[in-house]
């Protein structure tokens, strides 16, 4: 039975071609693969001309952030170990009070490279403040705990508040 099956296909197709037939398929299968992967990488992370300094009062205003003011900039060297210098811009709003978790950081990337190091500074400082208020600061642990952590094409920002869900709406919308 399996010699009846191989003579059909060689009727169908001359020798030369069954064996190419798969190749010639795959090929073009996986250019639309890539094709596709490239459409989706290039829509994915649009980068913003949008100005620092409107896209933070955008989200500052949305946040409803009581009992915080506008750093300076070795606040943010400080606080991430980030050289506001080294980016297009950064803005960071922290807690008058220093047993206060609120905050927001706003950072415009020069350029996607400097996406990972921004973020891990992101996350060392939250892990920092989870470990400073555990134990004593039940509210400020659990407004830490529902922290926004968002990067948009050339843009990430980082909120800690009762507000901060609004703040990522006002973020978005203002790109």
């Amino acid at each position: 039975m399996h010699a009846s099956r191989q003579n059909q296909t060689e009727r169908l197709l001359p020798r030369g071609e069954l064996s190419q037939l798969p190749y010639h398929y795959i090929k073009y299968v996986l250019a639309a693969v890539l094709l596709v992967f490239i459409v989706l990488d290039m829509a994915n992370d649009p980068t913003s001309n949008a100005d620092i300094e409107t896209v933070a009062g955008q989200v500052v205003k949305a946040a409803e952030f009581q009992g915080m003011e506008e750093a300076e900039a070795r606040m943010v060297k400080r606080f991430y170990g980030l050289n506001p210098r080294d980016y297009e811009g950064a803005v960071l709003y922290a807690p008058i009070d220093n047993m206060d978790a609120h905050e927001l950081l706003l950072v415009k990337l020069k350029d996607s490279s400097q996406k990972k190091q921004v973020l891990e500074a992101i996350r060392e400082r939250l892990n920092t403040q989870l470990k400073s208020f555990e134990g004593y600061g039940a509210e400020q642990t659990a407004l830490l705990k529902k922290h926004v952590l968002l990067e948009k094409g050339n843009f990430v920002l980082y909120a800690v508040g009762e507000h901060a869900a609004d703040a990522q709406e006002a973020f978005v919308k203002s790109l």
